[in-house]
């Protein structure tokens, strides 16, 4: 304290000199309008000034929690989308059943695992086999058309030979005018195919609709395969050249049925003995 005093004691004159000062100023910033706007401006500007970077301080001392809570948050969003994404497959599941003639056909659903439509011979990998009662030769489907048939298959998965395989050859109908043709992949772009054996007699144009003839006791009959893309014929020709356009989109594969026909058996034992 005795030094407090030794010190304004000392420093008197200049510390007076400084009182003087603030008041003058104060003075002038009062009475004139320019100078108190000034000085409240440059005020305000140094309070905030100040006010930022202690918010800016006080952000990232918050970090941690901010990002603990971005987390939780995400962890949450992530499982609101897999509880919708369950519930459009579940939906689309039921459309699907509902659409199709299930008379004499069992539909088994499957969760796609894997997919190729870039390859010269082309498969999909589904999440069901023996245990399910899936079974070579079956037919493979989705809400949207054909898919292939089953190759092999393992306790708990199966192989399926997809369309977009130079050896498929799928029986089918012109829709509009009940036709019988054979569908068969390009080799080339995984949603074009051509279409077979049309005869030039009968009438067909751009946009006509193919569908499964169920002759061949696979595919359930109607089951879309695609939509006329292109006709042409040569002068020569018997039959039209055809291009198709899928009506499944291969490469966004997901939920697909397996197809089994509870008659198939029984149609195949009668056409062996005819034969």
């Amino acid at each position: 304290m005795l030094r407090l005093f030794q010190f304004i004691a000392r420093y008197q004159a200049f510390l007076f000199f400084v009182a003087l000062e603030i008041f003058c100023s104060w003075l002038v910033i009062r009475n004139n309008r320019y100078q108190n706007a000034a000085f409240f401006n440059s005020s305000n500007r140094i309070a905030g000034g100040i006010h930022k970077f202690n918010y800016n301080v006080n952000s990232y001392f918050d970090l941690r929690q901010v990002n603990d809570q971005l987390v939780f948050e995400n962890a949450r969003l992530q499982n609101e989308v897999s509880i919708l994404k369950d519930q459009l497959e579940q939906a689309e599941l039921d459309q699907a059943l509902k659409n199709l003639n299930t008379s004499n056909y069992q539909f088994i659903p499957a969760k796609v695992i894997n997919n190729s439509t870039r390859r010269v011979n082309n498969y999909v990998t589904i999440d069901k086999g023996l245990a399910d009662q899936v079974k070579p030769d079956m037919a493979v489907i989705n809400h949207q058309g054909i898919v292939g048939k089953v190759k092999s298959a393992s306790n708990n998965f199966a192989t399926v030979t997809s369309a977009l395989h130079p050896d498929v050859l799928t029986s089918a109908l012109l829709k509009k005018s009940r036709t019988l043709c054979t569908v068969k992949w390009d080799g080339r772009n995984p949603s074009k195919a051509q279409v077979l054996y049309i005869p030039r007699h009968v009438e067909v144009s751009v946009g006509d609709s193919v569908v499964c003839s169920g002759y061949n006791a696979v595919y359930p009959p109607g089951v879309p395969i695609g939509i006329v893309t292109n006709v042409d014929i040569k002068e020569e020709s018997t039959f039209y050249d055809i291009d198709l356009t899928f009506s499944t989109a291969f490469d966004r594969l997901s939920i697909v049925f397996v197809v089994a026909n509870t008659l198939k058996a029984e149609k195949d034992s009668l056409e062996h003995f005819i034969q």
